[in-house]
């Protein structure tokens, strides 16, 4: 007979059991035992053990990006959060939210951008060497038995050498409706968005990282058209429903009749995607002419809209046309001059 002593190591967030036989034991014959042990408590707690790490971008998160974590860490195995310059109260709460839930936190201490926070989160988990990566925004929240569905619909979909990008469906937080996803003529998922986003990580090492001269917006239309434009594949599974908040999306209406729906984005916002909108269209119009001419469109409607029925007008539409024009200037990485 063999007894253990099991010690808790919290050093990587995740428990294991240290064992201290007091009988000696044949050396494979105990590495089994732990093993076995380690899977099953695992299992108790809720926790996969496939290789899945978890990476999401805060910013100045509260307590409902908190809970977002929470869920979210039970069904990874592990979860790293990169903080992009948040206040000190945020921070704080971060922090404490690490030592007791057991993820990895990473203090930028400046907003970095999007695609650079991505990156650091990626590099992480290249390091540490495991299979899988899903990206999440702060506010979504995934649902009951999410990262089982997603991983056994990309091992089982039936071109998965080809696939690079498995999305869930979303769905609004606020309304419980299904957000429809953009799609090609040819009813295929045309791009994918950051949260949700399911890879393998040795993608990176094959099509490199996120483009961080991007800094914040296109960031993740860039990226589908660059796998897209080299033969691979972005699929959507639907069993999997991911709690999207869509931004603050604000509805106009004149004498009671509808008149559209605004993103209410903030003028420096305007610049970057009108900015990064013109990068992207460069570098992909002759692989993707379809997705790039739908860039265009995009801008039209939002200038309509900024100009219809948004507040800021001024500002908007100065941000929106220096943003096209550092565009095509090739200006690019974050800007300083506005």
């Amino acid at each position: 007979m063999v007894c253990f002593a099991g010690v808790r190591d919290d050093f990587d967030g995740r428990d294991k059991i240290h064992v201290a036989p007091v009988q000696l034991l044949i050396s494979h014959q105990a590495n089994n035992l732990v093993e076995v042990y380690t899977v099953q408590k695992a299992k108790r707690r809720g926790m996969v053990t496939n290789r899945t790490c978890a990476v999401v971008v805060t910013f100045h998160p509260d307590n409902d990006v908190i809970e977002n974590l929470h869920k979210l860490r039970d069904q990874v195995e592990s979860l790293v959060v990169v903080d992009n310059g948040s206040s000190p109260e945020s921070i704080s709460l971060l922090r404490r939210a690490s030592a007791e839930i057991k993820f990895e936190l990473i203090e930028n201490g400046e907003n970095l951008g999007i695609a650079t926070a991505l990156n650091i989160g990626i590099r992480w988990v290249e390091r540490n060497a495991y299979h899988w990566v899903i990206f999440f925004d702060q506010d979504s929240a995934v649902t009951e038995a999410f990262m089982e569905t997603m991983i056994r619909a990309y091992e089982t979909h039936p071109q998965r050498d080809r696939l690079a990008i498995l999305v869930p469906q979303y769905v609004d937080k606020r309304l419980g409706s299904p957000l429809p996803p953009p799609l090609t003529s040819e009813g295929k998922l045309e791009v994918a968005t950051t949260s949700g986003t399911l890879m393998l990580v040795s993608s990176f090492r094959t099509h490199g990282l996120f483009e961080d001269d991007l800094f914040i917006d296109g960031v993740d239309y860039e990226y589908s058209l660059r796998l897209r434009s080299s033969g691979y594949l972005i699929e959507e599974c639907r069993e999997a429903v991911l709690l999207h908040s869509p931004g603050s999306p604000q509805t106009h209406r004149f004498c009671g009749l509808y008149l559209c729906q605004t993103a209410n984005y903030s003028p420096l916002r305007r610049y970057y995607q009108e900015r990064n909108k013109i990068w992207v269209a460069r570098k992909y119009w002759r692989k993707c002419p379809g997705s790039c001419f739908k860039l265009f469109k995009y801008s039209l409607n939002a200038l309509a809209k900024i100009v219809l029925a948004e507040n800021q007008k001024w500002d908007k539409c100065y941000y929106f046309s220096m943003g096209i024009a550092d565009g095509l200037r090739g200006r690019m990485g974050k800007t300083n001059r506005l």
